[in-house]
C-alpha cells in the first residue's frame, strides 16, 4: 500500500516538473549581448564617468556667470599698545571684532565667461561621442565573437556528421571484408579514417568551447555555466552592391569619432577666443555690508561732559557702526610678462592640432571603409567560388561512393574524395561567416545597428 501511494504521488508531481523546469537555460541573442556589454563593460563605465565630468564642468560654467556671495566674522584679543579701529585710537587691551557679507560680480571680461560656456558645451558633446564610439567598438567586437561561435558550431555539427558517416562506412567495409569483397588493408584504412574524424570532432568541440570563452570574457561574465547563445537563421545575400564613396559620406555624418573631433575643434576655437579675451579690460562690481564692535568700548552719557561714560552695548555698536559699500573696479592689462601672448600662441597651436586631428580621423575613416569594402567584395567572391566548389565535390563524392560500393576504387581514393568534400564544406562555412561579418561592418559604417 505504501509503495502504491509513492507511485501515485510521483505521478501527480511529475507533470509539474515537466511543465515548469527548475533551471531553464537563457539563450543570449546578439542584441542582448551588446546591451549587456553597454551596461556592464568597464571601459564604457569609465567613459561614462568622463562624460559626467564634462557635464559637471558645463554646469559650473553657467553658474560662474552668477555673482558670488560670502559672509565672515572675526574677533581679536590683544594686549599692549594696539590699535582700536572701532574708535580710531590706541589702547593697552583690545577685545573687538567685526562681521559682514560681501558679493562680487563680473560685468565684462572680454566675453571669456560666455566663450567658456561654449567651450564646455563642445567638450561635453565630444565626450558623449567618445562614449558612443566605445559602445560601437564593443558592439563590433561582440559581433565578431558571436559569429565565430556560430561558425565553430556549424563546423562542430559538420564534424559530428562526418564521424557518423565514417562510422557507418567502417561498418559497411567490415561487412564487405567478411564476404571477401575488400581487403584487410581497406578495413584498417577505414578504421584509421574514422579515428581521424573523431579527433577532428574533438578539436572542433574545443574550438567551440574557446569561442564561448572568448565571448564570455568580452562580456566580463563570472562563469560559463548555463551560457548559451541563440542560433539565428543567418542568410547570405544573393548579391553584393555597395559603393564605398556612398558609405564614406554616410559615415562622416554617423561615426561618433568624426563628430568628437569636430566638437574638439570647435572647443579649441573657443579656447583661442578665451585667450584673446584676456587682452581686453575687465569690469567688476563688489558690494560690502559689515559692522564692528568692541567689548571694552564706552560711550558718553552727557554730550556736554565727555568724561562721564557708560558701557557701550554691543547691540548698539552693531547698529551705529554699520558700513555699506558698492565698488566698481576696472582692470586694464598693460604688461603681463608676455603671459597673454604665450596663451594665445598655444591656443592657436591647439586649434591647428585639432584641425589636423579631424583631418587625420577622416582619412583614417576612408581607409577603414575602403578596406572593409574590399574585404567584403573579396569574401563575397570567395563565398560564390566555395559554393561552386562544394557542389562539384558533392557530385564527385557521389560518383566515388558508387564506385567504392562496387569495389572499383580503393579505400584510399574514397577517403581522399571524402576529405576533399569535408574541406569544401569547411571552406564554404568560413567564407560564409567571413562575408556576413564584413557586410555587418559596412552596415556599421552606414549607421545601422548590428543585428542578425
Amino acid at each position: 500500500l505504501i509503495y502504491m501511494r509513492k507511485i501515485i504521488a510521483a505521478l501527480i508531481i511529475l507533470p509539474f516538473f515537466i511543465s515548469n523546469p527548475i533551471n531553464s537555460q537563457k539563450m543570449w541573442t546578439l542584441e542582448e549581448c551588446i546591451a549587456y556589454a553597454h551596461k556592464n563593460n568597464i571601459t564604457i563605465k569609465r567613459q561614462e564617468i568622463q562624460t559626467e565630468i564634462t557635464k559637471n564642468n558645463l554646469k559650473q560654467s553657467y553658474i560662474d556667470v552668477l555673482p558670488d556671495f560670502g559672509a565672515g566674522a572675526s574677533h581679536n584679543i590683544g594686549k599692549g599698545r594696539v590699535a582700536d579701529y572701532s574708535n580710531f585710537s590706541y589702547s593697552n587691551t583690545l577685545n573687538s571684532g567685526s562681521m559682514g557679507i560681501r558679493s562680487n560680480v563680473t560685468l565684462f571680461s572680454g566675453f571669456q565667461k560666455i566663450n567658456t560656456i561654449k567651450m564646455e558645451q563642445y567638450n561635453f558633446l565630444s565626450a558623449k561621442e567618445n562614449l558612443q564610439k566605445a559602445k560601437n567598438d564593443i558592439a563590433l567586437t561582440i559581433a565578431s565573437a558571436y559569429l565565430q561561435i556560430l561558425f565553430d558550431r556549424e563546423l562542430y555539427n559538420l564534424s559530428q556528421s562526418q564521424v557518423e558517416l565514417a562510422k557507418q562506412q567502417v561498418e559497411k567495409t567490415k561487412k564487405l571484408y567478411e564476404v571477401g569483397n575488400v581487403s584487410k588493408g581497406s578495413l584498417l584504412e577505414m578504421e584509421a579514417s574514422y579515428a581521424a574524424e573523431v579527433a577532428s570532432e574533438t578539436s572542433a568541440k574545443n574550438k567551440l568551447d574557446i569561442s564561448y570563452l572568448t565571448l564570455a570574457q568580452i562580456l566580463d561574465l563570472d562563469t560559463l555555466k548555463d551560457f548559451e547563445i541563440a542560433i539565428p537563421e543567418v542568410l547570405v545575400p544573393d548579391s553584393f552592391n555597395e559603393n564605398p564613396d556612398t558609405i564614406y559620406h554616410l559615415a562622416l555624418n554617423n561615426m561618433p569619432q568624426i563628430k568628437s573631433y569636430e566638437y574638439s575643434l570647435k572647443s579649441a576655437e573657443k579656447q583661442l577666443a578665451i585667450a584673446r579675451g584676456g587682452r581686453l579690460p575687465q569690469l567688476t562690481m563688489s558690494a560690502d555690508y559689515y559692522t564692528q564692535y568692541n567689548l571694552d568700548a564706552e560711550r558718553p552719557i552727557d554730550p556736554a561732559n565727555p568724561y562721564i561714560t557708560e558701557k557701550y552695548p554691543v547691540k548698539d555698536q552693531l547698529n551705529d557702526k554699520l558700513y555699506k559699500q558698492l565698488s566698481i573696479n576696472l582692470s586694464i592689462p598693460i604688461f603681463s610678462k608676455y603671459q597673454l601672448e604665450t596663451r594665445i600662441k598655444n591656443a592657436k597651436l591647439s586649434k591647428l592640432d585639432a584641425e589636423f586631428a579631424l583631418r587625420q580621423s577622416q582619412l583614417q575613416l576612408r581607409k577603414e571603409i575602403q578596406q572593409a569594402y574590399t574585404d567584403a567584395l573579396a569574401s563575397f567572391e570567395n563565398y560564390k567560388s566555395r559554393k561552386q566548389a562544394l557542389e562539384a565535390q558533392e557530385e564527385n563524392f557521389k560518383y566515388v561512393q558508387q564506385k567504392y560500393d562496387v569495389g572499383m576504387i580503393s579505400s584510399i581514393d574514397y577517403n581522399i574524395a571524402r576529405n576533399n568534400l569535408n574541406k569544401a564544406k569547411s571552406d564554404l562555412l568560413q567564407a560564409k561567416y567571413q562575408f556576413i561579418f564584413n557586410i555587418k561592418v559596412l552596415d556599421f559604417y552606414k549607421g545601422n545597428n548590428i543585428t542578425l
